[in-house]
Order: structure tokens, then C-alpha cells, then sequence
């Protein structure tokens, strides 16, 4: 692995020093990585007490703060156009979100909001690596980002951590109703808070809310938030796969302070949590009500935004579309140029998709295709 330059935005930069702690006791770092965990770790002991002062001083307004509404989740896997569609039904001024100082430095998210801020712009510039979508200020994050730097029950933690043997236990992360019950409870714990938090934060606001690791965790949140709403966005999976390949492999190269995994084991773990995601999102899904979900098929949804739009507020019973339409128009007229990436599927990846996702083809409807029609290409 080539030697990076020290990045002072690591995704693991607002982690909790006591979070920090149990990971460096559960991985290996590799000695050229120890200049960014050093970095890591006086970054996480200056910020984790003043995170601690920020829980001390809001306890009170944010333990009785009450969800008005409860959340509307847009699911779907990694790269199956969720980023997008969160960042399109934002625009709706009645949402709050999760934004980049409320979810990497989440502990800090009040008392040191506007030095974080001006970091964050800073650190915002340029396009997203994975899609050419641009980080901003004023969209939205996943809420994963906060639970990676509050709990080491985060699937987030395998980009840090690749090898081969602790991945596991970052994968099963993402399936909380599986998680020893001490771990669950204190899950629930932890986003419970941050819900509360979060929603003081943006003056009761209903929360319009999206992480892939979601998708595995409906019936989970269906609990916690039984009046929630479920968007499920999907998409061809050779798509899906290659495009969260690339996904993993980008973070991976950015964030791994050990050893990197072959891009052959990548592919088996990424169709193996493919496969486990969706045979869990498809039960949770038909146990819901018909109200409260609503499946869309990225392809279709591209082709005719608007009325896709209005669908969801229909089925949802969500109010507002005719007050919100403007926003989303100026958003989708500023995306209207936007370039998707495009990739070739190796034979491998076609053989490892077929395999594992016959399921997911059934209920969707996307036709196989075979390794032979393609050329033989790199992963």
C-alpha cells in the first residue's frame, strides 16, 4: 500500500476517545499508518471532552425533546441512488437532516458548530470520489457517519480496518435484531440520542433520514419509530456491485490503517452483504404496511423525477408537495447535467452476482446476463 499524507479529515477524526481506545485494542495498525492514528488520537482527546461538556450542558432540552413525527428513512444499498434522492427530498424546508458537522464531528455538533463548519467547508471541496456527486454544507449526510464515531458497532469501521478477520464483525453490525442483546440495547441507546439530539437541533423538524446499512435494519427502526415511513430505491445489481466495489475500494485506499484486502475477497464480501441485506430488507419490507413504504425503481425514477416525487408524498401521506415542488425543480435543474460513472462487468463479477442475487432478479425483474457476453476484464 502507497504511503498517504496525513488527513486530517479521516473519517475516524471525531470519533469517541473511549470508541478510538477499543478499536486500536481490537486492530492492527501498520507502523507507516501510526503518524495518521497519532493524529487520530490528539484529535479525539481534545474533542471528546468538550464532546462530553456539549452532552452535560443540552442534557436537559435534548432528554425531553420529542419527536413530533416519526422519521421518514430512504433505504436501498450502497450506490443504488439513495445519495441523491435524500439530497433531492431535502430540498423540502419541513425536513431535517443530518448535515457533514452533525454526523463526522456529531459529539461537538453544538458548542463548536461554527469553527466546524468553516472546516467542514474547506474539507467539502470537490466531487465525491464514488459518483462525481459534490459534497456541500447544506445537504445531507448519512447518520452512519455519527454511529461510526460514537459506537465500534459500525459497519463503517471495515474501510479503517480491512483485514480479513475482524471484517466480520463490522459486516454483522449492520444487522442489529442480530446483535447480542447488551449490543442492541445499547444501539438503541446511542440513535435514540442521536434522533433527539438532532431534531433539537433542527427545531423539531421531522427527520428525513438515509443510510444504506438501513435496509438491513427496517423491522429494527419499524420498532423504535412505529408511525416511520420506507422509501426503498433499487437498481440493477452489476451496477449495485461494480459501483459499491469501487465505493469500498476508494474508502478503503483513503481510510485503511492496516493492510488493504484483494479486490477478489472485496467482491466475495460485497455480494456476500448484498445477499444478506436483501434477504433481510425483503422480509421487513412485506411485513410493513402499505402506507408506509413505497419501492421505486432507480432506472425509472431518473426518467421521470417529478411525477416519482409526488407518488411518494401520495402513498406516504406526506403534506406539503405543491410548497415543495419549487425546491425540488431548482435542485433537479442544478443536477440536470450530472454524469453518472460507468463501468464494465468482469465475467467474475457477472458469475459472483448470479450466484448470490437470483432472488433479488425474481422480485425486481432485471434480466441475467452470462460471463460470456462480456470481455475479460479487471474486477
Amino acid at each position: 500500500m502507497e504511503k498517504r499524507p496525513i488527513d486530517f479529515g479521516h473519517m475516524l477524526s471525531g470519533v469517541r476517545l473511549d470508541v478510538w481506545l477499543k478499536l486500536l485494542k481490537e486492530n492492527k495498525i501498520d507502523k507507516e499508518f501510526y503518524p495518521q492514528a497519532a493524529v487520530i488520537t490528539a484529535e479525539s482527546a481534545i474533542l471528546t471532552p468538550l464532546a462530553y461538556l456539549e452532552s452535560l450542558l443540552f442534557w436537559i432540552p435534548i432528554h425531553f425533546t420529542k419527536l413530533k413525527k416519526d422519521p421518514i428513512y430512504v433505504v436501498g444499498f450502497w450506490r443504488s441512488g439513495t445519495t441523491y434522492l435524500q439530497n433531492l427530498l431535502t430540498r423540502d424546508p419541513q425536513f431535517g437532516w443530518f448535515d457533514p458537522v452533525s454526523t463526522i464531528t456529531f459529539g461537538n455538533s453544538i458548542l463548536l458548530r461554527k469553527p466546524l463548519t468553516k472546516l467542514a467547508k474547506k474539507g467539502l471541496k470537490g466531487a465525491r470520489a464514488m459518483d462525481n456527486l459534490e459534497f456541500e454544507i447544506d445537504l445531507p449526510m448519512e447518520e452512519a457517519h455519527a454511529i461510526t464515531n460514537l459506537t465500534d458497532l459500525s459497519v463503517s469501521h471495515m474501510m479503517a480496518f480491512p483485514d480479513h478477520g475482524k471484517g466480520a464483525k463490522y459486516i454483522n453490525a449492520i444487522f442489529t435484531d442480530a446483535l447480542p442483546a447488551k449490543d442492541r440495547r445499547r444501539f438503541y441507546r446511542i440513535y435514540s440520542y442521536m434522533l433527539k439530539k438532532l431534531t433539537y437541533m433542527k427545531g423539531g423538524k421531522q427527520l428525513l433520514l438515509k443510510s444504506p446499512d438501513n435496509t438491513a435494519r427496517i423491522a429494527f427502526l419499524k420498532r423504535a419509530y412505529p408511525r416511520a415511513k420506507f422509501i426503498n430505491i433499487y437498481r440493477n445489481p452489476y451496477t449495485v456491485v461494480r459501483s459499491a466495489l469501487h465505493m469500498f475500494r476508494t474508502e478503503m485506499d483513503k481510510y485503511a490503517l492496516s493492510e488493504s484486502v484483494s479486490d477478489q475477497y472485496l467482491l466475495d464480501r460485497v455480494c456476500l452483504i448484498f445477499e444478506r441485506v436483501y434477504r433481510r430488507a425483503f422480509r421487513d419490507l412485506d411485513n410493513l404496511g402499505a402506507n408506509d413504504k413505497i419501492e421505486i425503481k432507480y432506472e425509472d425514477f431518473i426518467e421521470n423525477q417529478e411525477a416519482y416525487l409526488e407518488k411518494i408524498y401520495q402513498k406516504l401521506g406526506i403534506k406539503g408537495y405543491e410548497n415543495a415542488y419549487p425546491y425540488f425543480r431548482y435542485y433537479m435543474k442544478q443536477m440536470q447535467d450530472y454524469k453518472t460513472n460507468t463501468y464494465d462487468y468482469s465475467p467474475e463479477l457477472i458469475r459472483k452476482v448470479n450466484e448470490r442475487l437470483g432472488f433479488y432478479f425474481e422480485r425486481y425483474g432485471y434480466e441475467k446476463i452470462t460471463p460470456d457476453s462480456v470481455e475479460e476484464s479487471v474486477l
